[in-house]
């Protein structure tokens, strides 16, 4: 009996310490320099379709009570802009069959411009201070899971399921 328990004891390992592999270090940081460019392009145009008067009427209809505007609705070319991103995917893999890094920079600066400017919508239904909240809780969750995949060098996409679970459950609550 013994022995049963010893064959299913499970074998520690030892590993080495930690090597940084000085491809992968420049490749990560390539792409996360940018994804950074593309958050401040998007918060840039939020910011600018939220603010200033000329694009913010352009896309939204709203109502100013007590000196500040609040959102009413979308005009035609605000709900344009604001499915455009979806469209764009969907119909970009014509475009892509044979992708070039062109062809892909444009897609992706194309779409993070269009939701840049939708999210104006955002700047004008929320706070400021629920808005970089937010983005706080998602950049320290987008920093802190990105670190343990390259420090523990483990595939972390097992957790996609879950966490996608996870996530329309909080939406729904």
């Amino acid at each position: 009996m013994s022995n049963l328990h010893e064959s299913y004891r499970q074998k520690l390992t030892v590993t080495q310490d930690l090597v940084v592999d000085p491809a992968l270090r420049t490749y990560l940081l390539s792409v996360y320099n940018k994804v950074a460019l593309g958050l401040i392009l998007a918060a840039s145009l939020a910011y600018v379709t939220s603010s200033v008067p000329v694009a913010r009427d352009l896309l939204f209809r709203t109502v100013t009570t007590a000196g500040a505007p609040r959102l009413a609705g979308l005009t035609s070319l605000g709900s344009l802009v604001t499915i455009a991103p979806i469209l764009l995917l969907m119909f970009a893999g014509g475009a892509l069959s044979k992708p070039s890094p062109l062809r892909t920079g444009a897609l992706y600066w194309s779409v993070v411009a269009l939701i840049g400017a939708s999210m104006g919508l955002l700047v004008l239904a929320f706070t400021g201070a629920s808005i970089a909240t937010t983005f706080v809780v998602s950049a320290a969750a987008f920093g802190g899971l990105s670190l343990t995949g390259y420090l523990t060098k483990k595939d972390l996409s097992g957790l996609g399921g879950f966490l996608a679970t996870g996530v329309i459950g909080l939406i729904a609550t």
